[in-house]
């Protein structure tokens, strides 16, 4: 129930929408989480598909966009970072009018969200236990400490920006389309 997917139900673009706020009931607020979210440039859904994978490239999504909060809740703005040519590796932010190309170090730095806030615990054998019994999303993406290797720096929107969207194309629709 929920946590495996049939290969023939995937999209050519698959389009996440990260939570990114809170509602506390105690006090009545919504806040804005900064936690460090780690995502992959190249996303394998193999894991989560029901059926056995063949090796090809049904199952594999290649980062192409990715839409910035910077801000709080309530309040701030958005802009994105964009490969418009999958099969390159030439990134772009495009923040109202301006549009500026930047190295992908630059869209990691931005997008992981601030520094890392609370400890999880590991299983003693590794991951594998813990693996089965994560939710879909915590098998794909890690909450925690960015390994980007920036340093725990903040990116161009500051100690506020983190990715709030991500779009990945699947590998084997590019050639359809970008009309190969």
């Amino acid at each position: 129930k929920g946590s495996s997917l049939k290969r023939e139900g995937l999209p050519s673009l698959l389009q996440l929408h990260l939570k990114r706020f809170k509602y506390d009931w105690e006090t009545g607020e919504t806040s804005k989480i900064n936690d460090c979210v780690k995502f992959p440039l190249k996303l394998s859904l193999s894991e989560i598909i029901s059926e056995e994978a063949e090796g090809d490239d049904d199952t594999i999504y290649d980062l192409q966009s990715i839409v910035i909060h910077r801000g709080e809740y309530g309040s701030g703005h958005y802009y994105s970072y964009v490969r418009p040519d999958i099969r390159s590796d030439d990134w772009y932010r495009f923040d109202d009018s301006q549009v500026t190309q930047v190295d992908y170090r630059e869209v990691v730095a931005d997008a992981y969200g601030g520094r890392y806030r609370r400890k999880r615990s590991r299983s003693v054998d590794g991951n594998n236990a813990r693996k089965k019994q994560r939710g879909l999303f915590s098998r794909i993406f890690s909450f925690g400490r960015s390994s980007s290797g920036s340093g725990g720096g903040f990116g161009y929107g500051g100690r506020t920006s983190s990715a709030y969207m991500l779009q990945y194309v699947r590998r084997s629709d590019i050639p359809t389309l970008y009309l190969e």
